[in-house]
């Protein structure tokens, strides 16, 4: 009991780079290149889309590292089949495989899900009534109708 009494009360001196924030890694990683870059934003970009870093558990935070981690190292290997013009290994193709499963499975997990957009219009009359130009619109040909600019 004490001992964990202990740890809570521990100075953030005491504690290590990552559990400060003030860095990715325990070591001194160098933060130009493409991989950490990358890896940082996803970090952001998935904590954002759970509500914010700040709101996130411990164990949430590292599946979120973890799905980073996926996700970079997908986009790298997709990287290499482009510049490979198709020529992939089979063993990168089971690498893509097994880090796209596991991915899906960590996103599921998290709870982030896709959303769709609803387009679908409320009538065939009110696509085109939101298609067609008022007349103070400047005119763009579309056919022979007269549409708003996209």
């Amino acid at each position: 009991m004490a001992a964990s009494k202990q740890l809570t009360q521990r100075k953030t001196k005491a504690r290590s780079r990552v559990t400060n924030g003030k860095s990715l890694f325990p070591k001194e990683v160098d933060q130009r290149t493409l991989y950490y870059r990358r890896f940082r934003d996803l970090i952001d970009l998935l904590s954002a889309d759970l509500g914010g870093a700040d709101r996130l558990s411990t164990s949430e935070m590292a599946l979120v590292r973890t799905a980073s981690t996926h996700m970079t190292a997908l986009e790298q290997l997709e990287m290499n089949f482009a510049l490979a013009e198709g020529k992939a290994s089979n063993d990168d193709l089971m690498l893509y495989q097994t880090l796209s499963n596991s991915l899906r499975r960590l996103l599921k997990e998290l709870g982030i899900k896709r959303e769709p957009r609803d387009v679908t219009p409320a009538s065939p009359r009110e696509y085109l009534r939101s298609r067609l130009i008022a007349d103070d619109d400047p005119p763009r040909l579309n056919g022979s109708h007269r549409v708003r600019a996209a």
